[in-house]
């Protein structure tokens, strides 16, 4: 009864990996949804391991929460980095690329964080401080 959201949304992504087959492609939408922060990174966690038992993983997400997760998993040596590609989507513009795709290394860092890529929390924290 006190069961919230998070659980009808992670059942059928937990079933749904744990069914996949090697060489099997997993495309998931917004994994994180409904679930306590911590939960959204090991949910990270957990799509890393099964991408790194040879199933492909596809994800769409807006959870920082979730990317940190599988960053701690290439760290912990769980995936190796050259088996994780990120790309992020942006309106067109001639300006600026629309998809840019950061590499991510062994200790889990990103060798770029483009602009609106994740950084709501350090944008916030830079106007709480009086930075921007």
């Amino acid at each position: 009864m006190n069961v919230g959201f998070g659980l009808t949304q992670v059942l059928p992504i937990v079933i749904a990996a744990l069914s996949a087959q090697k060489e099997d492609i997993l495309l998931i939408e917004n994994p994180a949804v409904h679930l306590h922060p911590a939960g959204q990174a090991l949910m990270g966690q957990f799509l890393a391991k099964v991408a790194s038992a040879g199933v492909q993983v596809m994800i769409e997400t807006h959870s920082d929460h979730l990317l940190n997760g599988i960053r701690r998993f290439v760290k912990a040596e769980g995936v190796s980095p050259k088996d994780v590609a990120l790309h992020f989507f942006r309106a067109r513009s001639a300006d600026v690329a629309q998809v840019v795709s950061p590499q991510i290394n062994a200790n889990g860092d990103l060798d770029c964080w483009p602009d609106g890529f994740f950084d709501q929390f350090d944008k916030d924290m830079n106007h709480f401080a009086g930075w921007d």
